[in-house]
Order: structure tokens, then C-alpha cells, then sequence
């Protein structure tokens, strides 16, 4: 990466900027991602997200084309307003962002300035418009990692601030932000929000169906109709959990000695001889069984010592869960939890936001689907579907798939769908039994292959019994 060095900044106690080694980068050399990864980098989501969104709002208020504020929303701000407490958090969070904001170096500040001043918001009210905005539209294909997440990009700069982390941490701030996140998933599931796969304008601004979306690979190997409209898909979510093609993910190996992915996946981080219980929002410390499993000792116990696997699902992923072995789910649930919760204390200072490092954290405390798995020779095997931002539903299906407590284990093929996220990118885990297994090297090297250019295909081999 580049070091912007237009402006010297000599004085160390300002904040530092995202990036390896807390290097001050502008834009441009920053990217719009942290560390090669799809969470964004917060002056990149304001300059490229944010200070549009924000402009075409004061467009439409101009023209009197803004939209009133959804039932949602305004049960929202309605709440908050009546509750002072989370009035004053979010009024803080909008102060800390913009404190943030007023940190960045001369050049990045020119390059995001509004009206003038280079601000992350312009008020309480606007938190709200924003939002509003969001919900009811449906996300755009971009050529950046950050695809597919535009409330993501919104809340970029807001979840990193104490304020933040405060509020995203909060279960009764999450319950009712869950709400908005509900409605907008009505509306994705509703024909209007078809409108960037429109067959009659392909190319349109942030279109699914366009010629860099394909050469992105949204379309390699999935079920589409080009001759209809919406390629076949009734809405945009339908559109988000499309399938492959028949035959496209072939199972590998022997299911008697080898276990599969069982997500399409992007490798991101291995660790061996696992505690079953740990600090793990300290740095370097990344996982906790006992936190993983909701406090379930009795089956979070079952892996203490053995091996973890963490991959990601970007948006342009599929987003659907497959049985990585034949054999038993002896118990599988919903564990709820937070959204736009991310590591607290993740940087030397305030100013410094590794958003990539709360991956991990986020199987201890972001809402998720567990399965645990029997195998003849394998002992148990722990799936982990995490939810990441915007991806709040985690839905095990068939239902005859959710296991309770003390309910008769249900027998399962490998490769059988189990279940799916909805919308946004995703992150997952493959937990094993202590010296039961032996990991293939891409799982076991998997930060060597953060930034590979294809997934690992759902279906490939990632254990085998030891």
C-alpha cells in the first residue's frame, strides 16, 4: 500500500487511518476495503457511499420527491426519542463519527467535504432519512468488495465509535433495530425490488445483470433465464439465494473418510488446540467454544482442543448450506445475536478500526445457525453460519432440519441444503473433534489465500480422518 504523505501529521497523538502497520493512507491507495478483505474502509464507504446517498437525499427534498419515513423508521425514532439514553448514544455516535471524520489529513478531508466541512452526517434527523433510504431500495452490484452492503457502508465510521459499540451491543437497541432490518427484508422479497435486474436496461446503474456483474462471476454456474424478467427471479432476495445448476458442485472424495465444505468459501483463518473458554475479545484471542456454542458447555466441550476453519461469503456468493457429510445432526438451533456489533479495542488508539479482525469475534456474539454433526469416523463436527451487518437471518430449512434439546438426531446425505443466509456477505465455520482429523492445506494456510481470486467450491474436501 501506499503512504499518503501530502500531509506530514507529525503530531502522533491524531488518530491513525485503517491499514497495515497504522499507516496514514488517503483513498486512492487505501481502497475500499480493510487488509484485503470486504469489510469497508470507513473514509473509502464516506467518500464513495455515503456523501452520494447524502446528496441524493437533499436532491429529492429539494424536488419534494422524498419519500416519508417508513412505519419502521419512524416506530424507530419515535422509540429512541422517547428513551434518552439511546438518544444520547446515537447523538454521540454522530459527534464521534464526525471527530473521526475532522481527523483525516487535508487531502482525504477535500475529497469528502460537504458544504464546506467534511462531515459524516449532518444531524439526528438524518440518521433517520438515511436509513429510510436504504430499506426502501434494493443493493446495487458494484466492482467492489464492499458489493451488496450498503447499509454496511452507511454504519461504517458509526459501529467502530464507543457510541457505537455501545449500541450495536445492546440487546434491546439490537431488538428493535432488527425491526428495520425485518422491513427491509419484506421489501427485498417484494417484485419492486427487481429493479436492478430490469432485462429491458442491463447496464443500468448498479445492475445485477450487467456485463461486469457477470465478469464478476454473480452468474458462473447459477440457475438464470435471460429471456425473463428478473432472470427468472420473482425478487430480489429470491435473486440473492439463487441455486447452482445441476451438477455444478459435485461432492468430493470418500464420505466414509473425508469431510466437505459445506459453504462456498473464501478461506480466512485456522487455529488448533481451541479453548473452551477464552477472552475472546482480547487481540490475538480469537475463540471461545463456550461463547461459540451460546454457553452450551455440553456440546462446546465435545470440540476443547480441536480445530477451527473460518471462511467468508462475499454478496456475489452462493449463500445457501449444505450437509458437509453424511451421518447424523444430533443438535442444531438459532443463536440470536447482534448485527453491526464489531471487536472492541481493536486498534492502539480510536482512530484505528481493523474491521477485518472482528470476523472471529463475531461467532461469539453475532446472530447464528449452529448444526453439529455425527460421523462414524469423525466423532462430531460443528457447522457455524454467522450473520456479518446486514445478513440478520440465519434460516435452517426444511424446519424438520432444527434439531432441540433432547429431540431424536435426524439422519443427513452430504450435500443435502440444510439452509440459507438472507442477503449481504457472510462468514462460517467448520469446528472438529480433537486428533480426529487432518485439514487440507488451503483450510489450514487459509491466510495465505485471503485474496484468492475464486472461492474454494462448495463441495471440495477439507478434512480427512486422521
Amino acid at each position: 500500500m501506499a503512504l499518503h504523505n501530502s500531509d506530514s501529521r507529525s503530531d502522533t497523538n491524531l488518530p491513525a487511518i485503517e491499514g497495515e502497520n497504522l499507516n496514514i493512507l488517503d483513498i486512492e491507495s487505501s481502497g475500499p476495503v480493510q487488509m484485503g478483505f470486504w469489510l469497508p474502509n470507513r473514509v473509502w464507504a464516506t467518500a464513495n457511499f455515503l456523501v452520494p446517498l447524502r446528496h441524493h437525499i437533499e436532491q429529492k427534498k429539494l424536488s419534494g420527491a422524498l419519500e416519508p419515513l417508513h412505519p419502521e423508521i419512524q416506530h424507530f425514532k419515535s422509540w429512541v426519542i422517547g428513551h434518552s439514553i439511546y438518544r444520547m448514544r446515537i447523538a454521540a455516535m454522530i459527534e464521534e463519527s464526525n471527530n473521526f471524520i475532522q481527523s483525516l489529513d487535508r487531502q482525504t478531508k477535500e475529497q469528502i467535504k460537504h458544504d464546506g466541512d467534511a462531515i459524516w452526517i449532518d444531524s439526528f434527523d438524518s440518521f433517520f432519512e438515511i436509513l429510510n433510504e436504504i430499506i426502501c431500495t434494493s443493493p446495487s452490484f458494484n466492482t467492489s468488495a464492499m458489493v451488496g452492503t450498503p447499509m454496511n457502508g452507511f454504519l461504517a465510521v458509526a459501529m467502530a465509535t464507543e457510541s457505537g459499540l455501545a449500541l450495536f451491543h445492546d440487546a434491546t437497541f439490537n431488538k428493535h433495530f432488527k425491526r428495520i432490518l425485518n422491513a427491509w427484508n419484506t421489501f427485498l422479497k417484494s417484485g419492486k425490488s427487481l429493479d436492478k435486474l430490469d432485462i429491458s436496461d442491463p447496464e443500468k446503474t448498479g445492475s445485477w445483470i450487467s456485463k461486469a456483474a457477470w465478469n464478476a462471476g454473480v452468474w458462473d454456474q447459477m440457475v438464470h433465464d435471460k429471456t425473463k424478467p428478473g432472470y427468472g427471479y420473482a425478487s430480489w432476495n429470491d435473486f440473492f439465494l439463487r441455486p447452482f445448476v445441476a451438477g455444478a458442485r459435485p461432492f468430493q472424495g470418500d464420505e466414509q473418510t473425508q469431510i466437505n465444505i459445506g459453504c462456498e468459501t473464501t478461506p480466512w483463518q485456522y487455529a488448533t488446540d481451541v479453548a473452551l473458554e477464552s477472552d475472546f475479545w482480547v487481540k490475538d484471542v480469537n475463540y471461545s467454544l463456550l461463547d461459540l456454542f451460546g454457553g452450551k458447555q455440553q456440546w462446546a466441550k465435545l470440540f476443547e482442543g480441536g480445530q477451527i476453519y473460518q471462511g467468508f461469503l462475499s454478496a456475489t456468493h452462493y449463500h445457501r448450506w449444505n450437509a458437509p457429510m453424511s451421518g447424523k445432526i444430533v443438535r442444531s438451533w438459532v443463536q440470536a445475536g447482534t448485527y453491526f456489533a464489531q471487536r472492541p479495542g481493536q486498534g492502539e488508539n480510536i482512530g484505528t478500526w481493523e474491521g477485518t479482525e472482528s470476523q472471529p469475534y463475531l461467532g461469539q456474539v453475532a446472530t447464528r445457525a449452529i448444526f453439529i454433526f455425527e460421523h462414524p469416523q469423525f466423532g462430531y463436527v460443528a457447522l457455524i453460519c454467522i450473520g456479518m451487518v446486514e445478513v440478520s437471518t440465519c434460516m435452517i430449512e426444511p424446519s424438520y432440519f432444527i434439531v432441540n434439546e433432547g429431540a431424536e438426531a435426524v439422519e443427513i446425505t452430504r450435500g443435502t441444503e440444510i439452509g440459507h443466509f438472507e442477503f449481504g456477505g457472510s462468514t462460517h465455520m467448520m469446528i472438529f473433534q480433537k486428533d480426529k482429523a487432518v485439514l487440507e492445506d488451503w483450510a489450514v494456510n487459509a491466510i495465505n489465500h485471503r485474496t484468492d481470486a475464486h472461492p474454494i467450491p462448495l463441495g471440495s474436501v477439507i478434512a480427512t480422518v486422521k
